[in-house]
């Protein structure tokens, strides 16, 4: 019988059977000291087979202990070297995920497991040991019953305490962030240029939809940019800036009319010797 049969209580008569057991194990473990039982278990058996020998042989002449004892011991290395081989097959992929988890390769990881570790944490400070595994014991082969009895229900309730949580957790982040952003803006003056490499260093976000904030997309015209003009290779007279003109002569104002006129005059060039 598989495991989930078994939770399941497909075949009740087995599983009574399993959690019977296992609640009468736990009730042993609870009113009897271990270390007691086994020792007294022990000196019990020895002085059993002591006495048994000893009365056989003194009315007998052999003793029945001697002389029925098995001939060999019970091979327990070959029933216990495939289980620990086994066990030991399977233990370095959990040594790898233990590292993975330990060294935070996914964070999200490890924050769960530190929270499950919490809680746990806080359980066995709260209940003994035999507490947590008696009430885990009763859990493991009810509550799969109960879920799957009301599991329209279930699921209902769990989806409207995480959107509860959900919202609470957005209250509080902009709570929290809206209280540190004078902070965080004193500090981020104070840091000065540390602040400006950090936030260089940082991956872009979201801006009004884009992918890309408003700094990095500055930063990233600004490299483009040249810092010097390439150099030309040929020049040509269309590259020089044209000469303004210059007329030279003068006015002249007709006295009968009134018109002015403009009278031009050449520059003479002349050598005298």
């Amino acid at each position: 019988m598989s495991s989930c049969e078994l939770l399941y209580w497909k075949n009740p008569v087995e599983t009574g059977k399993v959690f019977g057991g296992a609640l009468v194990a736990l009730l042993v473990l609870k009113k009897v000291n271990l270390l007691t039982f086994l020792l007294r278990t022990l000196y019990t058996v020895l002085l059993t087979t002591a006495s048994i020998e000893f009365l056989t042989n003194l009315f007998l002449g052999q003793g029945l202990v001697s002389r029925y004892q098995p001939q060999r011991c019970p091979d327990t290395v070959a029933f216990l070297k495939p289980r620990v081989d086994a066990f030991l097959t399977q233990l370095p992929p959990y040594q790898t995920k233990l590292r993975k988890l330990a060294m935070a390769q996914s964070p999200k990881c490890t924050f769960k497991a530190a929270g499950v570790l919490y809680v746990l944490h806080k359980v066995f400070s709260v209940l003994s040991l035999w507490s947590t595994l008696f009430i885990g014991t009763v859990a493991l082969f009810t509550a799969p019953v109960i879920y799957k009895t009301f599991q329209k229900e279930i699921d209902a309730t769990v989806a409207q305490g995480v959107e509860a949580g959900k919202y609470h957790a957005s209250n509080l982040q902009s709570n929290v962030s809206e209280k540190a952003s004078p902070y965080v803006k004193q500090l981020d003056q104070k840091l000065g240029p540390v602040s400006g490499f950090i936030k260089s260093k940082l991956p872009a976000t979201r801006v009004a939809g884009s992918n890309v904030t408003a700094e990095s997309s500055t930063a990233k015209l600004a490299a483009q940019v040249p810092l010097e003009e390439p150099a030309q290779g040929q020049t040509s007279s269309a590259d020089f800036p044209t000469a303004p003109s210059t007329h030279l002569g003068h006015t002249v104002t007709d006295t009968t009319t009134g018109v002015e006129q403009e009278v031009s005059e050449g520059l003479k060039y002349g050598s005298s010797i």
